[in-house]
């Protein structure tokens, strides 16, 4: 014979109120949280071409290893210079920070120390009479 199953009613639980949450994350406005220690590389500014944009050769030595000689290795980094200070020859400080292009992943921090003025070459006929040499 066949049994007959009989349904029970089904009691929904009550739903939890809803709470409103803070929009805002973060420390309460008027304080500041210091930013994390960043990793900083120095390096030589090697192009200053770039609107905002250097591009710095960062030359480290690494351990061969299997025989243990320490090798000279440099590596190009692109990186944002927001007031276009860094000149070429500058020895500056980089730390990393989001991809802001392609190929851009650090940002100048400081410049440590600037390169010396390059010198013009100036020939003794522009000294005698204040004015270029014609071309020949």
């Amino acid at each position: 014979m066949a049994e007959t199953k009989t349904k029970t009613k089904r009691t929904r639980k009550p739903k939890a109120e809803k709470v409103a949450k803070p929009t805002r994350v973060g420390p309460p406005a008027g304080e500041t949280i210091p930013r994390a220690m960043l990793r900083t590389i120095v390096g030589v500014v090697s192009s200053d071409k770039g609107n905002k944009s250097i591009t710095v050769v960062v030359d480290f030595q690494t351990k061969h290893p299997k025989y243990g000689k320490y090798l000279r290795r440099r590596t190009k980094l692109h990186a944002h210079d927001e007031k276009n200070e860094a000149k070429q020859g500058d020895k500056v400080e980089l730390a990393e920070c989001r991809p802001l292009s392609k190929t851009k992943h650090h940002r100048l921090i400081r410049i440590i120390e600037k390169a010396p003025e390059q010198a013009v070459q100036v020939s003794a006929e522009e000294i005698m009479t204040g004015k270029a040499p014609e071309a020949r």
